[in-house]
């Protein structure tokens, strides 16, 4: 993809459907998973937000117990609530209610999405899974001229980003806080990732991470 595509307009958003076989494995993995938890999503995730949103938040993939249990990507688990946490401080969301945080979110300026839409075993999608969904995240990054700035959750999200605009990866290593401008009207914000791991051996904090978005929030009434 170069820099100068013509974006898509939003009614072209693409969606891998409920049943997408793309990937073997991650076809494999969701049949056991309904097995085991009919109840769930198990599924696909699909962006969440408005599609015309400032803001794309891009994390790797839906989570066991967040995303591909609820069918939102970032929602229902640890990392989901830090997300929450983050985006309503930085006023790119409001809680569904205050008192009951754990209800979610209501988007007011942010769409969220993942690299891979389906849910790798081990939260680890492969190489060529990551291809082969690209031809949907790409879409989610092109779909409306009214995005200004996205924020890379973990370091393969920042990766991928790169690659969707013909960067070289070491010409930008990964690095939490930093900022990229990744074509003359869209800027990158990468972040570490926010998982229960990364918070429990302090290599990245609630602060730390809800500053990033704080940044964010600054830029975009800058412009």
């Amino acid at each position: 993809m170069t820099t100068t595509k013509v974006r898509h307009g939003i009614e072209s958003l693409q969606k891998p459907g409920r049943e997408c076989a793309l990937c073997s494995r991650l076809v494999a993995y969701r049949e056991e998973l309904r097995a085991l938890h009919p109840d769930w999503h198990n599924a696909p995730v699909l962006d969440f937000g408005p599609v015309d949103a400032s803001l794309i938040v891009v994390g790797l993939a839906p989570g066991h117990k967040g995303g591909n249990r609820t069918g939102i990507p970032f929602f229902g688990d640890f990392s989901g609530e830090m997300l929450n946490g983050a985006l309503t401080a930085s006023g790119f969301a409001v809680y569904k209610n205050e008192v009951e945080p754990e209800l979610g979110i209501e988007p007011i300026d942010v769409r969220i999405t993942n690299v891979v839409k389906c849910m790798p075993p081990k939260n680890a999608p492969k190489p060529a899974e990551i291809r082969m969904c690209r031809e949907f995240f790409l879409d989610s990054l092109l779909v409306s001229d009214a995005t200004r700035a996205v924020v890379a959750v973990g370091r393969t999200a920042h990766e991928e980003l790169l690659k969707a605009f013909e960067l070289r990866l070491r010409d930008y290593p990964f690095a939490h806080a930093s900022e990229i401008q990744l074509t003359p009207s869209l800027r990158m914000f990468s972040s570490f990732h926010c998982s229960q791991y990364n918070v429990n051996t302090r290599r990245i904090t609630a602060e730390e991470f809800t500053s990033v978005f704080l940044r964010v929030r600054d830029y975009l009434k800058s412009l």
